[in-house]
């Protein structure tokens, strides 16, 4: 079949090319696959990346809004402590009077504030 060395040469020369040639053949379609494959990851880290923009963005807006209530909380706690300081001194107040007029050493104005209110003052303020 083959009559000489160089036919035979050539051959295997023609054989070793056709391999060479579908092996990087089957490897540029296996890169080209793995290629496919890289640009999809790729684009869904960009979108990863783009909502990770978003969340801290939408973190710092949500850090002023609460640093906001934050400060807002803050000054009506303050006035509803000074309100409270207020009421409790008034009450301190009252009550220190309300002691002396039970403690009067004038025996009229001792009684009235000792005397307990009628049963119809009572319901009325009931």
């Amino acid at each position: 079949m083959f009559n000489d060395f160089k036919t035979t040469l050539l051959l295997c020369a023609v054989l070793v090319m056709a391999t060479v040639i579908v092996v990087g053949a089957l490897g540029i379609t296996s890169l080209k696959a793995k290629n496919g494959t890289l640009s999809h990851d790729l684009l869904q880290s960009q979108v990863s990346v783009e909502a990770l923009l978003s969340s801290n963005d939408n973190k710092d807006e949500r850090i002023k809004t609460l640093e906001r209530d934050h400060r807002i909380i803050t000054e009506l706690n303050t006035s509803h402590r000074k309100q409270v300081a207020d009421l409790q001194s008034t009450l301190d107040h009252k009550l220190v009077r309300a002691n002396q007029l039970r403690t009067s050493n004038h025996e009229p104005t001792k009684t009235w504030a000792n005397t307990d209110l009628p049963g119809d003052a009572l319901q009325l303020l009931k």
